[in-house]
């Protein structure tokens, strides 16, 4: 069969140019708004609870949910990335849903077994790498567009300030508030890439850009 090649597309997850693809995989849709409302819901609803605004038995709700829709539905969204061959979507979305399906469990089994709690100064670490992640992700973002760039540039302050809260529960406060703005602007871009693709055009505000850095 003839391979043809697609033109860019709006995704704002795709940060390279168009090549030859498969022309099935061509009429495939992005998973872009499914992995971004996903993430950007259960991190709200978690950093309701880092910001103190909620009781903490919330816990037991925000970990299930947060299990199958921020973890599953994230990792089957980046497969998705994976078959449109969308390198940066497939990392990030598989990335996110990994680390909630892991920090689900790890809540699980502090309940149903006695493990110790983990040292302070691991969760410190474990936060950091995710942080250092994270802003190495966001420089992938460059070519993208401006909301985008804003999701990846405050979750990437969230896992540092949260890192930082583990020793002051002022700051782990303040990270609960950066949280609920990263998730509140993921759920935006998920939603005006959605009216943009019915609408055919950029109906509701990402700022595209225009010249790449790389």
């Amino acid at each position: 069969k003839k391979f043809v090649s697609v033109p860019p597309p709006e995704d704002p997850f795709t940060m390279t140019e168009a090549k030859p693809v498969n022309p099935h995989v061509a009429q495939t849709c992005t998973a872009g708004p499914i992995g971004l409302g996903a993430f950007g819901m259960t991190t709200i609803l978690l950093n309701f609870l880092n910001a103190d605004l909620i009781g903490k038995e919330s816990i037991t709700l925000i970990i299930c949910y947060g299990m199958f829709h921020g973890g599953m539905i994230q990792v089957m969204a980046g497969m998705w990335e994976v078959y449109r061959g969308n390198i940066f979507g497939a990392c990030a979305f598989t990335s996110y849903g990994g680390f909630w399906m892991g920090f689900a469990l790890f809540e699980i089994l502090m309940v149903i077994t006695e493990l110790a709690p983990p040292a302070k100064d691991g969760k410190v670490v474990w936060l950091c790498v995710w942080g250092v992640f994270t802003s190495l992700m966001f420089v992938g973002t460059l070519n993208a567009n401006r909301v985008v760039q804003f999701v990846f540039a405050s979750l990437a302050l969230l896992f540092f300030l949260l890192a930082l809260g583990v020793h002051n529960t002022d700051i782990h406060i303040i990270a609960g508030y950066v949280g609920i703005i990263c998730g509140a602007s993921a759920m935006y871009l998920g939603w005006a890439e959605v009216m943009n693709e019915l609408a055919g055009r950029e109906l509701c505000y990402v700022g595209v850009v225009k010249n790449k850095v790389f």
